[in-house]
C-alpha cells in the first residue's frame, strides 16, 4: 500500500523531522537567535515585535489590572510573548485558564459578541412569570424567594424615596458599614465567588416617631433604631439561580422572557469551580447591567416609581376626605344647640377651605415642575465644575450631545444646565472632571467613566474634522 513520503517509518520521518522542530521551536525562545538566523527561525512571522498590538485602549485595560498581570515591560508578537519575570525570553502564546486573563495576556484579542458566555439577568426588570423555567430543556433554572432592599428605595436619581414605606409587620434592612471597604475593592469578574452580604435584615416591630424597633434575623436581638437609618426590605421578589453544570448555553431563556430580563454575555468568568455548588449561580453573579440595558432598567424603574408616587397621592386624598368628615361632624356636635344656621355654615365653611388647603398641600407635584427644578439645582452647581479646563461654550454654540452612547434627552439638558454644549467640552474631561460632573447631574455612580463620554467625544469631533 502507498504511503505520504514524510509518514514511511524511516530515520527521517521518526528521529530527524521531529528533532528539528523541537529545536527550532526551543531556539525561538531566544530573541537574540531569531535575530540572527531570521531566514531560519524568524520566517517573518516568529520572533518578530509588534507594538501595535497593544493598542492604547487595550493598555489602558491592562493597566487597570496590573495588580494581577503587570504587561507594562512585555512584548508581544503574533504567537508569543515575553513575561515580567523574563523580559528577554519569548514564551508561547498560552492561557492557563482561569488564572490568566485572555484579555490581558492577549490584548489584541476579544471574545467575540455572539459568544453564549454566563448568563446575565435584568432583576429590575423581572416579573417573576416564570416563561424561563418552563422552557428550559435541562432545568437549569429555578426560582426563589428572598429578602432583599425595594429596588425603588435604594435606586438613585429621580426614582429616590420612592420605594415602599416601613410598616409594623414588614421588613427592614440596615447597611453593614462592616463591609464598605471589602465591597470597594471586590471585584466580580476576578473573585469567581458572590460578594460579600451588604444588608442585615430584621422584622418591623413597632414604628414610633422617627425610630423603630426591630428584631434582626441573624441574631433575634430586638433594637431601636432611627428609621433614617433603615432601608425597606421585601421578602417576595422572586429572584433565580442557574445550574451552569447544566446549561448548554442554547439561549431559549432569553428567547422566551418577555421583558428582554434575560441574556446571554460574552464573559467566561467565574465558570469554573471544585464543586459543582460552585457552578450555582445565584442572583448575586448574574446580576449584570451593562450600559446597553440600561434604558430598559430606567423604564422599569420609572414605571414603579410613577405607579407609587399615584397610589401614595391617592392615600393622602382619602386621608384629607377621612379627616373633613371627622371635622365636620366634631364641629356640628358642639355647636348644635348653641349657634345659629349662619355660624354653622361660617364654620362649615372654614373647616371645607382647612382641609381644601391640606388636600392642596399633599397633592403631588407635576413632572414639569420637578424637572424644572431638577435643573435648576443642577444649574447652581456648575460653580464647582472646572470650566477653566472644558472651557465655556453657549446654547448657540450647542452639538447634539446625544451623539454620545449613554446620553439621553434629559442627561442632555441636565449637561445644558451644567453650562456644557459642546463634544469639545465632554473630550476634555479628566478622570476627577468625569466624578465631578457624573455627580452634578445626579447620574448613577461611575456611569459617565464607564460609558466613555470622553474618548466617545474624541472620536466624534476626530470625525467632523475629517
Amino acid at each position: 500500500m502507498p504511503t505520504h513520503p514524510q509518514a514511511k517509518p524511516n530515520f527521517r520521518n521518526l528521529f530527524w523531522y521531529p528533532f528539528k522542530i523541537t529545536l527550532i521551536t526551543a531556539l525561538r525562545t531566544f530573541p537574540l537567535m531569531g535575530k540572527l538566523f531570521p531566514k531560519r527561525l524568524g520566517m517573518g512571522y516568529h520572533n518578530t515585535t509588534h507594538p501595535e498590538f497593544l493598542d492604547e485602549a487595550s493598555a489602558q485595560r491592562a493597566k487597570s489590572r496590573s495588580q494581577y498581570n503587570d504587561i507594562s515591560n512585555q512584548e508581544f508578537a503574533p504567537d508569543r510573548v515575553t513575561s515580567d519575570l523574563f523580559p528577554t525570553l519569548w514564551k508561547p502564546q498560552t492561557v492557563q485558564y482561569p488564572y490568566e486573563r485572555l484579555e490581558d495576556m492577549e490584548p489584541w484579542l476579544f471574545v467575540p459578541g455572539n459568544y453564549n458566555g454566563r448568563i446575565g439577568v435584568i432583576w429590575e426588570t423581572c416579573t417573576a412569570c416564570k416563561m424561563c423555567v418552563n422552557i428550559c430543556p435541562n432545568d437549569c433554572l429555578h426560582m426563589t424567594t428572598e429578602l432583599r432592599v425595594d429596588v425603588l428605595d435604594n435606586a438613585q436619581g429621580e426614582y429616590d424615596g420612592y420605594g415602599v414605606e416601613l410598616e409594623v409587620g414588614g421588613y427592614a434592612a440596615k447597611f453593614r458599614e462592616e463591609v464598605e471597604e471589602e465591597l470597594e475593592t471586590f471585584d466580580l469578574i476576578t473573585a469567581h465567588a458572590a460578594p460579600p452580604a451588604e444588608w442585615r435584615f430584621g422584622q418591623v416591630l413597632d414604628l414610633s416617631g422617627g425610630t423603630a424597633t426591630v428584631r434582626w434575623n441573624d441574631s433575634g436581638q430586638e433594637e431601636m433604631i432611627e428609621q433614617s437609618e433603615l432601608r425597606t426590605a421585601d421578602n417576595q421578589i422572586v429572584s433565580g439561580r442557574i445550574d451552569i453544570g447544566r446549561c448548554m448555553f442554547c439561549g431559549l431563556c432569553m428567547e422566551a422572557c418577555g421583558f428582554t430580563s434575560f441574556f446571554m454575555t460574552n464573559e467566561y468568568d467565574g465558570m469554573s469551580g471544585f464543586s459543582r455548588q460552585d457552578l450555582w449561580f445565584d442572583a448575586s453573579r448574574t446580576r449584570v447591567l451593562p450600559s446597553v440595558h440600561q434604558e430598559a432598567v430606567d423604564g422599569e424603574l420609572a414605571k414603579r416609581a410613577t405607579k407609587e408616587r399615584d397610589k401614595r397621592a391617592k392615600k393622602a386624598a382619602k386621608a384629607a376626605k377621612s379627616a373633613e368628615t371627622e371635622v365636620v361632624v366634631k364641629v356640628k356636635t358642639e355647636v348644635k344647640a348653641e349657634v345659629k344656621t349662619e355660624v354653622k355654615t361660617e364654620v362649615k365653611t372654614e373647616v371645607k377651605t382647612e382641609v381644601k388647603a391640606v388636600v392642596e398641600d399633599d397633592k403631588p407635584v407635576s413632572k414639569e415642575e420637578k424637572k424644572a427644578a431638577d435643573l435648576q439645582r443642577i444649574k447652581e452647581r456648575s460653580k464647582s465644575i472646572d470650566f477653566a479646563t472644558l472651557g465655556t461654550a453657549s446654547a448657540d454654540e450647542k452639538d447634539d450631545l446625544q451623539t454620545i452612547k449613554g446620553i439621553g434627552p434629559f442627561i442632555e439638558e441636565k449637561l445644558n444646565a451644567l453650562g456644557i454644549y459642546t463634544f469639545s467640552q465632554v473630550s476634555k474631561m479628566t478622570s476627577e472632571l468625569e466624578e465631578q460632573v457624573n455627580e452634578a447631574i445626579e447620574f448613577f455612580p461611575g456611569r459617565v467613566k464607564r460609558d466613555e463620554w470622553t474618548n466617545q467625544a474624541k472620536l466624534l469631533l476626530d470625525k467632523g474634522d475629517a
